[in-house]
């Protein structure tokens, strides 16, 4: 599965992308507050609850910061 995560503060982007590695995904910069995803272990729906699930823990964790997420496949 491959999506866009785009983040509201850039500055973070690089450790949001090292977050995503930790947990097996590959994640490279497309801008400088966005990000492609790809997810290569799991199916859609599974790659859809744990990416979501990362995301909206990793928001918790920094107060103010959201993310959005375009799926591409």
């Amino acid at each position: 599965m491959d999506v866009i995560v785009e983040i509201t503060q850039a500055v973070l982007l690089p450790e949001l992308m090292t977050g995503l590695a930790d947990c097996g995904c590959r994640a490279e910069s497309v801008t400088p507050s966005a990000c492609r995803v790809v997810q290569p272990y799991a199916s859609s729906p599974e790659a859809r609850v744990e990416l979501d699930f990362f995301l909206r823990a990793w928001e918790i964790r920094h107060a103010g910061v959201e993310t959005a997420v375009n799926y591409l496949r």
